[in-house]
């Protein structure tokens, strides 16, 4: 039996009330395990409970959503330095049922935001790629295994799980059966990549004598901890010209006797688009539909940033949809078919 099947066994006889602790011994070469889950403080006590393994015996890394966003994601980098460096054996990444970071919509994220005093200028211009909501937490525990298979991170001898946790009954479903992909991928192999799997099992040649150095093969690769900068930046390097003693750095170049522009401020321009007689509706960032709203709100909406210029809005009882940046000329068509 493997790691991941034995979980399984152990989560039914914890759902049952039965005792649920593997046998570390039988599986100490799996182990550590790398998790990956959600922040949410409701893991805190299920999780080594649902897993039947002791947090000593697993790499427990946590992010808001257990949200991996690229296969060279911060996360992935954490994933695989866990395994490279911490010795985990396998990976899962394990969302959980009733998941807050799922429920909260864009325009939900502003006003939390915004009670923090984080206007929406300093956000980043999507939200939703920049923080990684998601509208299912299956769906996002699918797409984060598929970025860590794609990762050249993590190796391919390592398996990747995806799993669901019910917070309500602690039971553990799973998504994806890393094993069973592994074997699949493997049975796929040409003669020639299975030359290459196979040289990659070979011992690893003896480290050079060379106190800085390790020989790999015919390349010599600099040991240095991770952290350690290559080498100090000198101030008079061609990156960082030196300044002559006395002199200052040269100023911005402007023209000769004018003032540097002004720029416009296009909040206070798209404002000044809305007619304050009428009603919207916008399309948020997650895709949903606001509205209608007087334009007293939405006008707030322009001033705290929680929609733009590229914003999609629409004149209610109208039928056209248009950009924002384009509602002054949407609304001055409406006023003139009415005279």
């Amino acid at each position: 039996m493997r790691l991941l099947d034995a979980i399984l066994e152990a989560n039914q006889r914890a759902t049952d009330g039965r005792a649920a602790a593997l046998s570390l011994d039988e599986f100490a070469d799996a182990l550590p395990l790398v998790a990956l889950t959600c922040i949410d403080a409701r893991l805190n006590h299920r999780l080594p409970e649902a897993l039947g393994v002791p947090e000593s015996h697993f790499i427990w890394l946590r992010n808001a959503g257990n949200i991996i966003t690229s296969p060279m994601s911060s996360t992935l980098r954490s994933l695989a330095l866990a395994c490279a460096v911490k010795g985990g054996r396998e990976i899962l990444i394990l969302g959980h049922s009733d998941c807050l970071v799922r429920k909260t919509s864009t325009l939900e994220l502003l006003e939390k935001f915004a009670a923090l005093g984080v206007p929406r200028a300093k956000l980043p211009e999507n939200l939703q790629e920049f923080f990684g909501l998601f509208a299912s937490e299956r769906q996002n525990v699918l797409k984060a295994v598929e970025h860590v298979r794609a990762s050249p991170l993590v190796g391919p001898r390592v398996p990747v799980h995806g799993a669901l946790l019910d917070l309500a009954t602690g039971k553990l479903e799973v998504l994806v059966n890393g094993y069973q992909v592994f074997a699949t991928a493997n049975a796929g192999l040409s003669p020639a990549t299975a030359s290459v799997t196979d040289a990659a099992r070979l011992p690893a040649p003896p480290a050079s004598e060379s106190p800085g150095h390790l020989a790999l093969a015919e390349i010599q690769i600099t040991n240095q901890r991770i952290g350690d900068a290559v080498a100090p930046l000198k101030l008079d390097s061609p990156i960082m010209p030196a300044i002559p003693e006395g002199a200052t750095a040269p100023a911005a170049h402007s023209a000769p006797g004018k003032p540097p522009p002004v720029p416009a401020d296009p909040v206070a321009a798209l404002k000044r688009l809305v007619d304050l007689a009428r009603h919207y509706r916008i399309i948020g960032g997650d895709g949903k539909q606001y509205g209608p709203v007087p334009a007293t709100v939405l006008l707030r909406w322009i001033n705290d940033g929680r929609v733009d210029s590229d914003t999609s809005v629409k004149v209610d009882g109208t039928n056209a949809w248009v950009k924002l940046h384009e509602l002054g000329e949407a609304i001055s068509r409406l006023r003139g078919s009415r005279k």
